[in-house]
């Protein structure tokens, strides 16, 4: 009994973070649950690696990486040091000049694995005229 209500609460969650118009497998996250999920892909990659994904958030460069995934689309939520950021690396086609410091950008891509973690390998990546919420809360 407890494993079908678990079952059935993570069901909702899933559902709760995907639009009502894709018709297709993607996991959309949004604002209400964008550290839950980012949370749950880090900790249980292998239920989503090769799963297309699609978000929002801040794009950076990130110093400590070299090569083609020391980018990361973020958004800041509160940690242990006050605001900390939280997102996924972003893998850019080929070629793809990278976007200005914290342009806000809406990603869509496979998620995959590099060097040890999750990474997204972007199939489009999009600036988009309005921001959405730069600080995200923990549910």
């Amino acid at each position: 009994m407890k494993k079908t209500v678990g079952a059935f609460a993570l069901a909702l969650i899933l559902m709760a973070c995907t639009s009502d118009e894709e018709n297709d497998d993607t996991l959309v996250i949004g604002d209400r649950f964008f550290v839950t999920q980012i949370m749950d892909i880090f900790m249980n990659p292998r239920i989503y690696m090769g799963k297309t994904i699609r978000y929002e958030g801040m794009f950076r460069t990130l110093i400590w990486f070299t090569g083609d995934d020391n980018f990361a689309v973020i958004r800041y939520t509160i940690g242990c040091c006050g605001e900390e950021p939280i997102g996924l690396r972003v893998l850019l086609p080929c070629g793809m000049e990278p976007f200005a410091e914290d342009a806000w950008v809406e990603v869509i891509g496979i998620l995959e694995r590099s060097n040890g973690s999750p990474v997204v390998r972007v199939t489009s990546i999009v600036e988009t005229a309005e921001r959405g919420s730069r600080f995200v809360a923990p549910r």
